[in-house]
């Protein structure tokens, strides 16, 4: 040991009181005691650490309890099924936990509570937040008879609920199909949409001016905003597109390529009276019962009904 050093595991000492030349005093020996027993405190620190990180993972993947509430997760995902997003049986749902590999969609809304089966049912989705995918019968376990009708949004995509993507809850950007009289929502890029939605109100008369060429309505007492206002597009007619003849059709005026030998008529305008057609407008029909009812025209050609008309005359 080197001169005034320490050995290994010992302390320093200071000179003991008394005489010079006396021995040093032996140093105590409860440091050693008290470092065994630190030594210890940290091994119980580290275990204890352990095991509240063991029940906090644990308890971060567990299903939460409780009545199902928002942003709780289901063992279910929404996607379309080909019918229309607002009257589509949708499925009967478990709860899970979000981190669980079961988690396929998300709760965005709870909308009722009930007792009964546990089977499919229609579901309107009125009331649901927009980015919503659809709706489902949740229970928070199989022998449960308690469930809860809720709005979802899928964990992971593809989302129906987005704007023309053709599920969900109605509303700007979808799209509904020709067959108008149900309202029926179908995706944008499918091939027999009809008008594509530019805003949903109570009334005609919340329609954005004059972006708004037509209307479809909900028939059911229950909607809060049963208005569709639609624009120009798909199937729908706006100033610039063309027609063919009308004289057999029985569904009004449908478009068709303006340099096609079908054309017999521009759109020039959409208006409530025949006083309001833009120049250049020779021709009109009207729908009386339509949100705007006169279709102002430029003629391209003679209708067949115009050449009949003419047969005999000298």
């Amino acid at each position: 040991m080197p001169p005034g050093g320490m050995g290994p595991g010992q302390m320093p000492t200071m000179p003991s009181p008394g005489f010079p030349g006396q021995p040093p005093q032996p140093a105590p020996r409860k440091n050693g005691r008290l470092i065994a027993l630190l030594a210890a405190g940290g091994v119980v620190a580290v275990v204890l650490l352990a095991t509240v990180a063991v029940v906090v993972v644990r308890n971060a993947s567990d299903e939460p309890s409780g009545p199902v509430a928002a942003e709780h997760c289901i063992d279910k995902r929404l996607d379309l099924s080909g019918k229309s997003s607002t009257l589509q049986t949708v499925p009967s749902a478990l709860r899970v936990g979000c981190k669980s590999d079961e988690a396929k969609g998300r709760v965005t809304k709870v909308l009722r509570t009930g007792q009964g089966t546990f089977g499919g049912f229609n579901f309107s989705a009125e009331g649901c937040p927009d980015d919503s995918d659809g709706g489902a019968r949740v229970r928070v376990s199989a022998k449960e008879t308690q469930y809860w009708d809720v709005c979802v949004r899928n964990l992971k995509g593809p989302h129906p609920g987005d704007p023309g993507m053709g599920g969900g809850q109605l509303g700007p950007g979808d799209c509904i199909s020709n067959s108008i009289a149900f309202n029926r929502e179908v995706p944008c890029s499918s091939a027999d949409w009809y008008g594509k939605v530019i805003a949903r109100v109570a009334t005609e008369a919340q329609c954005p001016a004059p972006r708004t060429m037509e209307t479809a309505k909900f028939t059911s007492s229950s909607e809060r905003r049963p208005v569709l206002c639609l624009g120009a597009g798909g199937a729908v007619l706006g100033p610039g597109d063309c027609i063919k003849d009308p004289t057999y059709s029985f569904r009004g005026p449908e478009k068709v390529e303006c340099g096609g030998s079908e054309a017999v008529g521009k759109v020039t305008g959409r208006v409530r009276t025949q006083s309001e057609c833009p120049a250049g407008s020779d021709k009109y029909m009207e729908a009386k019962e339509a949100y705007l009812p006169i279709l102002c025209l430029k003629q391209l050609k003679p209708t067949l009904r115009e050449q009949l008309g003419n047969l005999g005359r000298t």
